[in-house]
């Protein structure tokens, strides 16, 4: 197998925010249950230490990035 080299040429670099990021506000969050979420909704959930971020399939399907602090510590979710 023939090996290749990046050609920066071919990079799609003209518009890095191509998508609109989920910016996720500071603090505690909404809990699940009050969310009022179908029973079915499809839910992707981060975890640090002993705090947990849910985020719907739905909502990183248009947003493919999610980005906020949790646990202290800064994240990005991509999707």
């Amino acid at each position: 197998m023939p090996a290749y080299e990046f050609d920066a040429s071919r990079a799609m670099l003209k518009n890095p925010d191509m998508f609109q990021r989920f910016s996720v506000p500071d603090g505690p969050g909404e809990p699940l249950a009050a969310a009022g979420l179908a029973p079915d909704t499809d839910l992707i959930v981060i975890e640090r230490g002993s705090e947990a971020r849910a985020f719907t399939v739905r909502q990183m399907a248009y947003h493919h990035l999610a980005q906020g602090v949790l646990g202290g510590e800064p994240y990005v979710l991509t999707f």
